[in-house]
């Protein structure tokens, strides 16, 4: 703790964004053990904020809410950025122009941690890679810490436990890859699971979000290695500029006798990229396979939440992209679903998506939001507008009305191929509502 003290004892940090996810929270009370005097700035209200705020209630830090002002962004001796904050964000230019440097968690934790970063980015199935390796890692006796872009995962406390030994593994977003373009680094050890359109709502092109996500490995050395996906031609590609070579995974790198219990080729993805990484880590089959067939998945993420009469529950609430949501039309083809879907809009092309709901779902529940009315002029466009059953401005309603047309074998799907924001908080809390009303009809606590 000492050395880490040093790093920050005494230093003016404003710490901008707090946010609802937990990593901002994380950060300031590390930061305010750590000897800094922090401030707190975010754009929320105290109200918006009200559960992380009770935490820091009583603690030494100046809390500020509802708009930033430009005195934190110059009487300061760093500005932590959260990765929500746009990189054009004013305050960020008033920081620079003043000499404030700007950190943010996973990319400043880096640069002072001594053991070992796995980074894992992607499109989809960084969540479930991510997992699945630090399981890996830790049934082969390696003391492996779990982090990055996750619900309540604060990266930069772990430098109070994780030592020189030890194995760090992170799920990297775009944003949060832009602190390690900054400071010019990669992890030793990544994955690209994959690229699909994703926050055209904040990104100009395609290519901007990808030269983001690409600091996962372009600054790797002698030794360090990133795995693509053989399967996309496009993640493959990116191989070539790899600096520490080409290397792939492809689902061929799973055995076809393994009993895998994750639904959809996609998951295949996922699962022969965590293998490759814990082989090229040293780790054998045979600490691998019993890790990989007991690995249930990730909540939120095609998870099975129960069967009553004859109707299973599935809540896929991360899926926030088109791409997201075929992939769990294909993990349960041939089946009957009840489809809740829609919500707010990333800029991306949402007609794939509604060509292939008209034809594989049975009944369709319409989450209102920026990007319901493409949904809705797609799925009439390819014939499904008897299939809608309803717009809706709660989800409990929606439930009600696929229930209503539920008979045995139906699998009702919340996958909605949009984002949440405006109806909930985020993606947790859309899955979290939706799994609260299949517990009431599951009659399960």
């Amino acid at each position: 703790m000492s050395n880490i003290k040093a790093l920050f004892d005494g230093k003016r940090i404003t710490v901008m964004g707090l946010g609802l996810l937990g990593r901002g929270l994380g950060d300031t009370l590390f930061l305010i053990r750590s000897g800094a005097r922090v401030t707190v700035t975010d754009l929320k209200t105290e109200q918006e904020l009200a559960e992380s705020v009770k935490k820091l209630q009583g603690l030494p830090c100046t809390l500020k809410f509802g708009g930033h002002d430009p005195a934190d962004f110059t009487d300061a001796d760093m500005v932590l950025r959260n990765a929500d904050v746009p990189r054009s964000s004013e305050f960020l230019r008033i920081a620079a122009a003043n000499g404030v440097p700007v950190e943010m968690d996973e990319s400043l934790f880096c640069k002072n941690f001594r053991g070992t970063v796995v980074g894992i980015t992607g499109t989809r199935g960084k969540t479930t890679t991510t997992v699945l390796v630090h399981r890996i890692l830790q049934a082969a006796g390696h003391r492996a810490f779990l982090s990055g872009n996750l619900l309540g995962c604060a990266t930069l406390p772990l430098l109070e436990q994780a030592g020189p030994q030890d194995i760090v593994v992170l799920e990297l977003s775009s944003w949060q890859l832009q602190g390690f373009h900054d400071a010019r680094i990669s992890p030793h050890a990544s994955i690209f699971t994959n690229v699909y359109p994703d926050h055209l709502n904040r990104y100009s092109s395609m290519d901007e979000y990808i030269a983001d996500k690409k600091a996962v490995y372009l600054y790797q050395r002698d030794g360090d290695f990133c795995l693509f996906n053989r399967e996309q031609p496009e993640c493959a590609a990116m191989a070539d500029e790899a600096p520490a070579g080409r290397r792939f995974f492809s689902v061929s790198d799973v055995p076809s006798q393994w009993n895998i219990r994750l639904p959809g080729r996609h998951n295949l993805e996922n699962i022969a990229a965590a293998i490759g990484l814990a082989r090229l880590m040293g780790v054998p089959d045979e600490v691998i396979r019993p890790a990989v067939e007991s690995f249930n998945g990730v909540e939120h993420r095609l998870q099975w939440l129960g069967k009553k009469e004859g109707i299973v529950f599935v809540n896929d609430s991360t899926s926030t992209t088109p791409a997201a949501g075929l992939a769990a039309l294909e993990a349960l083809s041939g089946r009957s679903i009840l489809l809740i879907a829609g919500g707010s809009h990333k800029n991306l092309d949402l007609v794939p998506f509604a060509k292939a709901a008209a034809e594989r779902c049975k009944r369709i529940a319409l989450l209102e939001g920026t990007a319901t009315d493409a949904l809705h002029e797609g799925l009439a466009a390819s014939g499904a507008a008897d299939k809608i059953v309803g717009r809706f401005d709660a989800m409990a309603p929606a439930v009600d009305a696929l229930l209503s047309h539920a008979r045995p074998g139906d699998v009702m799907l919340l996958s909605p191929a949009c984002a949440s924001f405006g109806m909930f908080r985020n993606e947790y809390h859309r899955g979290e509502t939706f799994m609260a009303l299949v517990r009431d009809i599951l009659g399960s606590p």
